[in-house]
């Protein structure tokens, strides 16, 4: 399974959840399964490396940075990955205009693998949309919509790289077990 994490300039969200599932798949051992990428909606920061809040959180925590500089999605990717996984909505809707007139399908939201987000693996069905009925977003007694918690804000911005950490490591622990239980097959 060929992923591909994409975020607004690729120094932040996107790099930071590559090196955490690259690091949960060298740990899982499924290396074999699964080969990890990131890339840019936008053209800002092509070139640079990940920024350096990201790389002094994964330091903390102990995630290794995978070598990386920031790159755009480009046309071509929509068939070179198996899974595209963005951040917000932003992201979703520059992804709908550089995959113009393809099935969106294999685009998902990283947080829509966090656990209680899907009800089963069967859920996320790569030849269709996403089957709102197998949605079971938590709310955690918030008021916050369906799609506002399946955003994983920009912390360039916010300045809140841990909680973006917190909240790319919970997407891709749930994303290591769609891995570990699907077939393979996208």
């Amino acid at each position: 399974m060929r992923l591909l994490f994409v975020c607004h300039g690729n120094i932040c969200r996107s790099p930071m959840a590559q090196s955490v599932m690259q690091n949960f798949i060298n740990q899982s051992g499924l290396s074999e399964r699964a080969s990890v990428d990131s890339a840019a909606t936008h053209t800002d920061e092509i070139g640079s490396p990940p920024y350096y809040e990201t790389q002094r959180v994964l330091k903390e925590q102990k995630v290794p940075l995978v070598a990386h500089r920031a790159v755009q999605v480009t046309p071509a990717d929509y068939e070179r990955y198996d899974l595209i996984l963005c951040m917000d909505d932003e992201n979703m809707r520059s992804l709908g205009r550089i995959f113009r007139g393809k099935d969106m399908a294999k685009v998902k939201f990283l947080l829509e693998f966090e656990e209680g987000n899907f009800a089963d693996c069967d859920a996320l069905n790569f030849k269709g949309a996403l089957k709102q009925t197998a949605l079971n977003l938590k709310s955690g007694g918030s008021n916050l919509t369906a799609s506002e918690r399946l955003q994983i804000a920009d912390p360039y911005y916010t300045r809140d790289f841990e909680r973006c950490y917190a909240d790319i490591k919970r997407g891709c622990e749930g994303l290591l077990r769609y891995i570990k239980n699907s077939d393979g097959i996208c």
